[in-house]
């Protein structure tokens, strides 16, 4: 047995008997589509776009159940609001899916948790008086029929950094990056290949009143149509129905955009990683058994892309986790666990060695950074 492994095997021998810190990065339940095709206006879906499904709710009812076993309860089962650390997003998608994750995790008392949280957190981003009475006034029996679209995080870096909205300076780097020479050999290596046939014939189908031309389709065009695929089959939908091929396809071109494109640049890192990397920073060093980051696909690939070469796709209530265990830290990705780059062994690496490596994605001034020292 060579040193470092003999290291490796003392560590894991020595941290067994000890309590246990869970960083817990997930993403929303299953939704309906972000773009609407005419099938899916016709035939599918009348709630907004990508909201939140029952479906979705159920997720992550069933995720927080999962976490059941964390050290956050009393001595009759009931969940101590101080045991837990939360940042969600204000998305109605996440917003339901936070509810739902309470409600799982904490059956003794989750009103209670809900509520509390929702007067500490979300009122001060609450935009419609009317809508925040009926949840105030709700016992999330049947968290669906509340109204949960009024709610909004101004300059919210914390979620949304990838966003031109939030970060103006995304909007001509992304036109630099579509506009490269590699950007453009991708996307023609892209629609060269056979698959992309099959594709075509589905956006074409999924727009019954429109004429399109294949070289009009953009890899954004496919990376939606992807999403019109994902949502749609979670909820039992029969279209798209694309061969596996075809699934294989898109899956490649959304991880291009996605670990590409949205994160190839440093402007890019800085943007959605500065504070949630101050966050989990934070938290690496708090005493919570349980800190939660209730966000979205984007933000579990900007993490991937930064701390490991692992580049999956992200479902539906999905779960990246670190695990903290005396000063050794792990990262899981849907309970696997996955190689960092914190350090050479990349599995078991110190919270300080973690600490160094996550600082190195956190600029000092966001605004200046990205444009909106000029907009104030």
């Amino acid at each position: 047995m060579n040193i470092s492994m003999a290291i490796i095997v003392f560590l894991l021998l020595s941290i067994g008997s000890c309590l246990q810190k869970s960083i817990l990065i997930t993403r929303h339940g299953a939704r309906s589509p972000k773009v609407y095709t005419e099938i899916d206006s016709t035939y599918y879906w009348t709630s907004q776009p990508e909201d939140l499904t029952e479906i979705g709710l159920q997720q992550h009812i069933n995720l927080g159940q999962s976490k059941n076993g964390i050290s956050i309860t009393d001595m009759n089962g009931n969940c101590i609001y101080e045991n837990l650390e939360i940042q969600a997003s204000t998305t109605q998608r996440v917003i339901m899916s936070t509810i739902g994750f309470l409600k799982g995790l904490c059956p003794n008392n989750y009103q209670e948790i809900i509520k509390r949280y929702f007067n500490e957190y979300y009122a001060q981003y609450s935009t419609n008086s009317e809508a925040w009475n009926q949840i105030m006034a709700s016992d999330f029996q049947n968290p669906l029929e509340l109204e949960l679209h009024y709610f909004e995080r101004p300059n919210d870096f914390l979620f949304h950094g990838h966003k031109k909205t939030v970060c103006p300076a995304i909007k001509d780097l992304k036109k630099q990056i579509e506009a490269s020479e590699y950007f453009k050999q991708k996307e023609e290596e892209f629609k060269n290949r056979h698959e992309f046939d099959e594709v075509f014939d589905i956006i074409k189908a999924a727009y019954p009143s429109k004429s399109f031309k294949k070289k009009s389709i953009t890899l954004s065009d496919i990376e939606d149509i992807f999403d019109d695929y994902q949502s749609n089959h979670v909820q039992g939908f029969l279209f798209p129905n694309p061969s596996q091929l075809a699934i294989n396809y898109m899956q490649e071109v959304v991880k291009f955009i996605r670990y590409y494109e949205d994160n190839c640049d440093s402007l890019e890192h800085y943007a959605q990683l500065t504070e949630p990397f101050k966050w989990i920073i934070s938290q690496l060093y708090s005493t919570t058994p349980l800190s939660w980051y209730s966000g979205h696909d984007t933000n579990q690939v900007a993490i991937l892309s930064a701390i490991s070469d692992f580049q999956p796709i992200v479902p539906f209530a999905s779960q990246l986790e670190i695990i903290v265990k005396n000063e050794i830290v792990m990262v899981y990705f849907n309970r696997q666990q996955i190689q960092t780059k914190f350090c050479t062994d990349g599995y078991f690496c110190t919270r300080e060695q973690t600490v160094n490596y996550l600082m190195q994605f956190i600029h000092p001034n966001l605004k200046s950074l990205c444009g909106l020292e000029l907009i104030d």
